[in-house]
């Protein structure tokens, strides 16, 4: 596993392959970023297994790589820029796509131990964070391993249709998930599908449980769907909200938040809607008045606001159906990742374990989780993904036996080096 993955004598050949390609279209990015996903799924599962992986597969990646590098740069702006219909261009921040390529191939043409001192290159501290990270766990058996998803375990991406995850990244994560674990759960805020977690995983099948719209639906590890109840009245209202979004992004004043960060996603639930992305590609003036214009549809919708709740990220406006409260608390309440996590242990049977707990989040969403595992479970141990040191302290008070990392690489190294 530490040795390259690659052999002269191969045993494994690519089951698909990436041909070099001329990339001018939102179209054409996404679907040259599905075949990279049909590329590193098998290769996972065959590094899995413990057979060699084929040097045509690193060439097909190569080639996806020199595909996404060689876009067209504005002279004016330094951005890439690709055509959304016609003469319409969008500018496009290719950090994440064209990063998680250059780490997949270095990966697996030097193998683990040389990629591991290739990320200490680049990220400050990062191996006393590791030597940390490892020491504090090292030798525990979790009963559960519970942890969001994009900034936790994933890098961020500028287009959740474009954050495929990497090869390492799913090595790291399956081999924790199969060694040091009863129940890996993935907890999410995006759809499970059509586009959402599953779209994107590359993770062999039954080794995670997957769980999108903060827990409302989630497929177990024997591929079964389940989904939080939602009553007839409030199914139409979320419905209405949908159809309401869909013309809203057809205008073409608005249009082009279909194709920022999270674009539109029509959860199990909840509907959320990128108002900005990670590199900020929208005016602040426009990203504020298309807030406003989404917070009018729903008052139109819903002028109680009994039955839906916005909770703006700053990047995203997520909406989202309530619940009815616990006893003694509002009568009712925002559908949370605590109330998701309730949902998923009662289905799945998960019984109160004297083996440790961990949870995994990288931001305040994640902190309901947080509190909902200490509240079920006896031993909780958490590390956060955050430079934000109110959200760390938050952390400490709530699970005193947690610690932070700046980046989702760091976390990703601990988890793979402990299951070895």
């Amino acid at each position: 596993m530490h040795e390259s993955i690659l052999k002269e004598r191969q045993l494994s050949t690519c089951i698909s392959s990436i041909t070099l390609q001329d990339i001018r279209t939102l179209k054409e990015l996404y679907q040259l970023k599905a075949e990279t996903r049909e590329l590193r799924e098998p290769v996972v599962r065959n590094i899995i297994k413990q057979r060699v992986v084929g040097q045509a597969c690193v060439e097909s990646l190569k080639n996806a790589l020199y595909s996404l590098e060689t876009i067209y740069i504005d002279d004016d702006t330094g951005q890439r820029l690709l055509r959304l219909d016609g003469m319409k261009q969008i500018e496009v921040d290719l950090t994440y796509e064209i990063r998680e390529l250059q780490k997949d191939i270095y990966y697996l043409e030097y193998g683990e131990d040389k990629f591991i001192d290739y990320l200490a290159k680049f990220i400050p501290d990062f191996r006393t964070y590791i030597n940390e990270g490892v020491s504090l766990l090292r030798g525990k058996r979790f009963s559960a391993f519970i942890t969001d998803r994009d900034g936790t375990t994933n890098n961020y991406c500028g287009r959740y249709r474009s954050s495929v995850q990497p090869i390492y990244n799913s090595v790291f994560l399956t081999r924790f998930a199969k060694n040091c674990c009863q129940y890996p759960i993935i907890i999410t805020s995006a759809p499970l599908r059509d586009f959402g977690i599953l779209n994107v995983s590359i993770n062999p099948s039954n080794t995670f449980v997957y769980a999108g719209s903060k827990g409302r639906e989630f497929i177990d590890l024997n591929g079964e769907f389940n989904s939080f109840p939602i009553e007839d009245k409030k199914q139409k209202l979320i419905r209405l909200l949908n159809d309401r979004m869909l013309v809203l992004l057809q205008d073409p004043n608005f249009e082009k938040f279909n194709f920022i960060g999270s674009a539109l996603q029509i959860k199990f639930g909840q509907t959320t809607v990128a108002r900005q992305d990670i590199s900020h590609s929208i005016k602040e003036a426009e990203s504020a008045a298309f807030l406003e214009k989404v917070k009018g549809i729903v008052r139109e919708i819903d002028p109680t606001g009994k039955n839906f709740r916005i909770e703006d990220t700053g990047l995203d406006i997520e909406i989202i159906l309530t619940i009815e409260g616990v006893a003694g608390e509002a009568p009712i309440k925002d559908f949370d990742k605590g109330d998701g996590l309730s949902f998923i242990s009662s289905k799945l049977g998960m019984s109160i374990s004297k083996s440790p707990t961990l949870v995994c989040g990288d931001t305040p969403s994640d902190i309901p989780m947080l509190k909902k595992a200490v509240e079920m479970f006896d031993d909780v141990w958490a590390i956060f993904v955050t430079r934000d040191e109110r959200l760390k302290k938050q952390v400490e008070e709530i699970c005193p036996n947690s610690y932070t990392v700046p980046y989702p690489d760091i976390l990703l190294t601990i988890l793979g080096l402990l299951s070895l």
